[in-house]
């Protein structure tokens, strides 16, 4: 058909493509926004994330700076930040950091609150204002340690973190080994029962729609429960892996990348709250042992904290590691590369889909919804601490306002009548012996030979790498030597595994 006998209203359709709709390009635009992206990246981003021809969609680099600058997302020239005025936001988190952020981090940090400024101009503020405590943080030399991997979700590392035991506060961290990125961060009144644990990974895997070909973790007895549900769900989908155990226990300091975060944390991200909290057991504001006071104090500390460890694993997971040339894995953001493995190497995507019934199933074996574990504090404590908080106004609970809020509700506790406050500390008390049983909670591991089990690449796909090869690869995890500190810009330690 020649071109003028053909459909005038088609020929027109095609050569004039209509722009992406705000409601679909506007997310893109801030994800990538807070990923840091310059206008050509972010478009070859959102050309990967949208079908443009299928939609007969068109956009250009003109169109993007346009959409960003008109939805308030500025870049570093367009915020034109000085030292004066970017000083605010800068000493805000050198306050909230104990200062222990260098000037890529602190980059990061304020990216996550939409500030952009370039390196240059954050150097030049730390080197005139603090020159002392920028000759401190200087990276030092670390002995180095090498971690294998072929790809996404071919493991998941996990471990607790017990550093804030005094303040009746545990850490615990679900690390994705190829990318890095945190799949969960969280912070509860234990961190030693299984079925907590197990939560955590359930709920990462529901977030992700997979779990990995193995789960590891140390040999403690609070990671039994995930080897449970690992290996149930990898025999569901499997069944020549039944007698296998798809969970691998690392000894000594041979699980590598949960001892790094915890390093990067405690470094970025930690001495802050630190130094908040001890000024309250110093002052003898809150005693841990006394049963009223730690209940009130987990009860306004916990969320407090949960919010601030989402932020700060979400900078993590949107933030590019150093270059460094002794290593193999591209510096590129973790979520990035847990997204699309096979654009920066010979990496693959290991994700095994599992169906929403069969994690709802696993959950409620080990995980169920009612066990006590998941009980913040007692309900009778709870009803009177939200009357109390509300009758204060709600006010907002942060690092600034925390011991007051504290001692206010504290002495609102403390002028409930007598059968009620009587009440009150009976149940206190008789849900603290009924802890003392659930943080120890023990959970035999399902019997198994200790072999991974074969790849299936990709999500959803059964194409799988010869399973010999795996079978035949113990996963016990002996020895190794690793510096206790480790560093916070030595994430990505990744090269091919060998059996791969």
């Amino acid at each position: 058909m020649d071109s003028a006998s053909e459909d005038p209203a088609k020929r027109h359709h095609n050569q004039y493509r209509q722009a992406v709709p705000d409601h679909v390009l506007r997310p893109l635009v801030e994800k990538y926004y807070k990923y840091g992206y310059g206008d050509k990246n972010m478009l070859a981003a959102i050309k990967k994330d949208i079908d443009l021809q299928s939609h007969h969609w068109t956009l250009s680099t003109k169109t993007l700076q346009r959409r960003r600058k008109q939805w308030g997302f500025l870049s570093a020239r367009q915020q034109g930040h000085n030292l004066e005025t970017v000083a605010p936001f800068i000493e805000m988190l050198r306050l909230h950091s104990a200062n222990q952020l260098g000037a890529k981090s602190m980059r990061d940090h304020l990216r996550d609150s939409s500030i952009m400024v370039s390196r240059h101009l954050v150097l030049a503020y730390q080197q005139q204002t603090d020159p002392v405590g920028n000759k401190q943080r200087l990276a030092r030399r670390l002995k180095k340690a090498v971690h294998w991997s072929a790809g996404a979700h071919e493991r998941w590392s996990m471990d607790q973190h017990d550093k804030w035991r005094r303040f009746g506060l545990f850490l615990h961290v679900g690390i994705e080994n190829f990318s890095n990125a945190v799949l969960w961060l969280k912070v509860w009144w234990t961190n030693s029962n299984p079925r907590l644990i197990t939560r955590y990974y359930l709920e990462a895997a529901t977030n992700l729609g997979g779990i990995p070909m193995l789960t590891q973790s140390d040999p403690g007895t609070e990671n039994h429960g995930v080897a449970n549900a690992q290996t149930t769900l990898r025999r569901q989908l499997d069944p020549t892996l039944v007698g296998t155990l798809q969970h691998q226990w690392m000894r000594g300091h041979t699980n590598i990348k949960p001892e790094i975060f915890w390093s990067k944390l405690r470094h970025q991200w930690s001495e802050g709250w630190e130094r908040m909290f001890e000024d309250g057991l110093q002052e003898g504001w809150y005693d841990p042992f006394e049963l009223v006071e730690s209940m009130l104090f987990r009860w306004l500390a916990v969320p407090m904290i949960q919010v601030d460890l989402d932020r700060f694993a979400r900078i993590h997971n949107s933030s590019r590691p150093r270059q460094d040339r002794h290593k193999a894995m591209p510096a590129e953001l973790p979520l990035e590369l847990l997204d699309r493995p096979e654009e920066y190497g010979p990496y693959r995507n290991y994700k095994i889909t599992v169906s929403k019934e069969l994690l709802k199933a696993a959950e409620e074996v080990y995980a169920p919804a009612d066990h006590e574990v998941f009980q913040l504090v007692p309900e009778l404590f709870d009803r009177h601490a939200a009357e109390l908080y509300l009758l204060l106004g709600k006010p907002q609970v942060n690092r600034f306002s925390f011991w007051g809020v504290y001692l206010a509700m504290l002495e609102g506790l403390q002028t409930i009548s007598g059968a009620e406050l009587s009440q009150i500390f009976d149940v206190a008390q008789e849900r603290a012996l009924r802890e003392a049983i659930v943080k120890h909670e023990f959970l035999e591991v399902i019997p198994g030979q200790a072999h991974r089990g074969p790849a299936m690449v990709g999500p959803g796909l059964e194409e799988s790498v010869d399973q010999e090869e795996h079978l035949s690869q113990e996963v016990d995890g002996d020895g190794g030597d690793f510096s206790e500190e480790g560093c916070e810009d030595d994430l990505p330690v990744v090269e091919l595994t060998e059996y791969v």
